[in-house]
């Protein structure tokens, strides 16, 4: 986050850093005028304090339109593993470190830094002109790094204790004040104008663990043998936090695997700026000619053979070019519909270059679910997306029936597309409850075997 948000504004750094300087100065001339102990820590603190504040403070110059929300993380662990979290922590440590220095009170630090972290997150909530966030993973990252500095200054005066005995907790009047007032008021502003929306996690993409880098290896490898180098795996997770995608970053493109069900693969492999081709060389060598359709087809239906043989039973292969004139190549797809022409979830989709490399690939290997009869016929899913789409009875509609996973139940979706007004809709149509589950218009130019296709995962 820091990196992110103070990048090409390194002059306001310079300037926070000049205030926190001037107002450590400022603190210690009062400490000496007090006569107070240990001038220079106090001064040190007053420091760290201005400039914790100043930057997390300072406005991004992005105000926020919507409702004053505070994101609560369900992950408490996220943030102890990413750069970010260790970065915040150690933010707040010479806080801690100095506290314990300057007071020689070990839970008074500890309580004071709660309190100025937890009131620099009600700022950014709260004052949403600042462009900020408020979020758990902060305050707990901020928090930790106040305990592990006020760790090491208790460390520091055990060694040497010329400068007075460490004490656990020491609270005058006029202290315990301000800290019951500050508490006072940071519940107030929470339980007036803050929103708590809890998350499952706050940052989507992760390093992939053992297994999966594991899995995503070996799909890759049965995919492409060693033809392409891993430079690195992630994993991008879902909205529940535990499913989602394993990420392989190839040396030439990219692959992915489902998680944790391991049941679809891709690999976009077209990454080339100029005429060669960098796919995969079906065959075992690239043609080095431009081919047809049916030699396209070949190619991939020889491929399929031999990596996805699941695919091939009851489906024919279809052959489209990828391009106006397929200056990309061709994608051949197989497809499999039960007795009521519901489309299966299985799906295998090779693109071949007109090299005679594949650049694209997905396979789905999923088996053939069991189906009640759908209730809604074709002509019944017409209307329904001329309706919600507002549109002339003769207007064409184009259907296809698909099995989709819901809740882990099996449904059986209508999904209605059709020219509107400035692009195209779609629609998807529950063929059992008989209801309109959804409609969304797409940009025009969008092709709508894509749309289709993305809709029916």
């Amino acid at each position: 986050m820091l990196y992110a948000v103070f990048k090409g504004h390194e002059m306001f750094v310079l300037l926070a850093t000049l205030i926190a300087l001037s107002v450590g100065a400022l603190r210690f001339r009062i400490a000496r005028s007090r006569e107070t102990e240990r001038p220079a820590f106090h001064a040190l603190l007053a420091a760290a304090v201005t400039a914790v504040v100043s930057l997390t403070l300072w406005s991004t110059g992005s105000p926020t339109e919507q409702s004053r929300i505070c994101i609560v993380n369900s992950d408490i662990t996220e943030p102890l593993t990413t750069s970010q979290g260790i970065l915040n922590a150690g933010l707040f440590l010479p806080v801690g470190l100095l506290g314990v220095l300057a007071t020689r009170n070990i839970l008074g630090t500890l309580i004071g830094g709660f309190l100025l972290t937890t009131g620099i997150e009600t700022a950014q909530a709260t004052l949403t002109f600042l462009g900020r966030g408020c979020d758990t993973s902060d305050l707990l990252m901020n928090t930790l790094g106040v305990a592990a500095g006020a760790a090491v200054g208790w460390v520091v005066t055990r060694i040497d204790d010329s400068g007075g005995s460490v004490r656990l907790l020491y609270a005058t009047r006029p202290l315990v004040t301000v800290w019951l007032g500050s508490a006072a008021l940071l519940i107030g502003l929470w339980v007036a104008f803050i929103h708590p929306e809890k998350v499952a996690y706050t940052v989507a993409v992760v390093d992939a663990n053992e297994d999966q880098q594991g899995a995503a290896r070996k799909a890759v490898a049965s995919a492409f043998g060693n033809h392409f180098k891993i430079n690195s795996i992630d994993f991008a997770r879902g909205p529940s936090g535990d499913a989602g995608t394993v990420m392989a970053n190839l040396d030439v493109g990219f692959a992915e695997l489902s998680w944790p069900d391991r049941r679809t693969f891709k690999a976009s492999l077209d990454m080339s700026s100029g005429n060669g081709s960098t796919g995969y060389p079906l065959g075992g060598k690239p043609v080095g000619r431009p081919i047809n359709a049916q030699a396209a087809q070949d190619l991939a239906l020889s491929y399929a053979k031999d990596h996805a043989p699941w695919a091939l039973g009851g489906a024919e292969p279809v052959t489209s070019p990828v391009g106006a004139k397929a200056e990309m190549g061709w994608m051949t797809s197989w497809r499999r519909h039960n007795k009521d022409g519901v489309m299966m979830p299985m799906r295998l989709d090779i693109q071949v270059d007109p090299s005679g490399a594949m650049t694209q690939l997905i396979m789905r290997d999923i088996d053939d679910p069991a189906l009640p009869a759908p209730r809604v016929t074709r002509e019944e899913a017409a209307r329904m997306f001329r309706q919600a789409a507002a549109v002339g009875s003769g207007t064409p509609v184009e259907l296809e029936l698909v099995a989709k996973s819901v809740d882990d139940e099996w449904k059986i979706h209508w999904l209605a597309f059709g020219q509107i007004k400035g692009g195209s809709g779609l629609a998807v149509i529950d063929a059992e409850a008989r209801n309109l589950i959804s409609f969304s218009s797409q940009s025009a130019g969008v092709p709508i075997n894509e749309v289709v296709g993305e809709a029916a995962q």
